[in-house]
């Protein structure tokens, strides 16, 4: 019996799966970078909105955080992308690696274009817990739009 697999059959073609895994991975990239460009469209509008509804005041620091998360992560996504298609971005290419491991090429693109901007990206997003310390409670806001609609105006927040 050959220990080549765990039931102890043997594998004659280990690389057949890497294909599909190639796909898969390119396929879910796309889709965060389908994802992210939505985000952004989302993003813009409600900033759009919200200076329409409320001209004069400034836009929450929680839209423009989110507003400075989406060029990064669009890169990140494009990257994704990127390293399914090309090989000088890919895992799987024997290219990428030396004597001693990773080239240094490929580890400063990996470490530019997909670690960096996610960890930024990272801390962007957990600064938005500063930013809205001092926003009303939900409940709050209820009690202000009940109070809104039974005096048929504005109220002052």
């Amino acid at each position: 019996m050959d220990p080549g697999t765990a039931d102890g059959g043997t594998d004659q073609q280990p690389n057949r799966n890497i294909p599909a895994a190639k796909w898969q991975r390119i396929v879910g990239q796309a889709l965060m970078l389908i994802v992210n460009i939505f985000l952004l469209y989302c993003i813009v509008e409600t900033i759009r909105q919200s200076r329409r509804e409320n001209p004069g005041k400034r836009t929450h620091p929680i839209l423009l955080l989110l507003l400075a998360t989406c060029p990064l992560l669009l890169v990140r996504g494009v990257y994704g992308v990127m390293s399914g298609v090309l090989p000088t971005l890919n895992y799987f290419n024997p290219d990428n690696y030396g004597e001693s491991g990773m080239t240094s090429s490929f580890v400063i693109s990996e470490y530019i274009m997909g670690t960096a901007t996610e960890w930024i990206s990272c801390t962007l997003l957990m600064l938005t817990y500063f930013t809205s310390v001092n926003d009303p409670e939900v409940d709050d806001l209820e009690l202000l739009a009940d109070k809104k609609d039974r005096s048929g105006g504005a109220v002052e927040v």
